[in-house]
């Protein structure tokens, strides 16, 4: 089935036609594209988009139409009332170096605009991003099995090669995404204990952050920096006394480093239930402009605008680029 599906995906990019369809039934809704992480040139790494293939990408979305930042983009909204027309914004986040060194060049080289979605701490280098911690303890680990318990239930995991680190990464990552903030930070450290692992303060190069001063410099070469919380938690699973730590005083803490007004926010996580109405009262209360989330892509509202993640395939990038996906 999935052969298939790709299949007529690509005889209706491949031709103008096609093409012009689908972009006349998708309606007028901005192409909203999210990307974690970046490889360099002719090097293909799971789930990161090579610059060479962002670089492409790129040129294809200058011909079918405005490339502009999301704080524009909820501009026009504002003030006209409807979206723009034939628009295309392209977010990334987290706030990872590889951005800087693969895929920053790939939009200056065009003068494209970009929003950047920085986690604070992150970039200060208090914290990793949790997914990427589990990863690397299962990279440095040696080949065992332990058994993870939360809530009073009990989840073993067994590792012996790299399919299988995989699958123990995956089945962690469910577990930690179902738990309060308080309880995932605590498996995390259970795991870390168990498998015997030490892990430094900072992340190392694999997954380091953007510093301070090449935001600043992304900033004034046109890149709209955005927030992404102080520490990247689930919003929808911490105390609400902290609602306003994470997404307002991120806001300040940014404005005050890059020197521009944040217009703009992304929501960690993009599953149904990791955001709720008091989540998104204190998005507006802290003064965005709207923010990003999901995938929801009939739910178009400035404060939930969904996204549509990319990768390596050209195909799967022409459908959603024109109007495929929405439809």
């Amino acid at each position: 089935m999935r052969s298939v599906k790709h299949s007529i995906k690509k005889i209706l990019t491949s031709c103008g036609p096609g093409r012009s369809v689908l972009r006349t039934l998708a309606g007028p809704f901005p192409r909203i594209f999210v990307y974690h992480r970046f490889a360099p040139p002719n090097t293909i790494i799971p789930h990161r988009v090579s610059a060479d293939t962002f670089g492409w990408q790129l040129d294809r979305m200058k011909d079918f139409g405005r490339i502009m930042t999301l704080a524009d983009c909820l501009e026009h909204h504002h003030i006209h009332g409807v979206w723009p027309r034939h628009a295309v914004v392209i977010t990334v986040d987290d706030g990872y170096r590889d951005f800087y060194l693969y895929a920053f060049p790939e939009l200056k080289r065009r003068s494209i605009p970009a929003t950047l979605f920085p986690t604070v701490n992150f970039i200060e280098g208090r914290v990793w991003l949790w997914p990427d911690r589990l990863a690397a303890a299962l990279e440095g680990a040696s080949d065992g099995r332990i058994t993870v318990t939360a809530h009073g239930d009990a989840l073993e995991i067994g590792w012996n090669d790299n399919e299988q680190r995989a699958r123990a990464w995956k089945s962690l990552s469910d577990l930690c995404i179902s738990l309060p903030d308080h309880l995932r930070q605590a498996v995390i450290r259970q795991v870390e204990d168990l498998m015997r692992v030490d892990l430094p303060v900072a992340p190392p190069e694999e997954y380091a952050a953007c510093s301070w001063g090449e935001l600043q410099e992304m900033a004034a070469a046109g890149i709209e920096i955005g927030s992404h919380t102080i520490n990247h938690p689930i919003l929808s699973r911490i105390p609400l006394d902290n609602l306003d730590h994470e997404i307002a005083d991120s806001k300040r803490h940014l404005e005050r480093k890059i020197g521009q007004p944040i217009k703009t926010f992304c929501y960690p996580n993009s599953a149904p239930g990791d955001i709720n109405d008091a989540v998104v009262a204190a998005v507006q209360r802290a003064g965005y402009l709207g923010a990003v989330f999901g995938t929801d892509l009939k739910a178009w509202e400035p404060w939930r605008m969904p996204r549509m993640g990319l990768g390596e395939s050209r195909t799967d990038f022409l459908w959603k680029l024109v109007g495929g996906e929405i439809l």
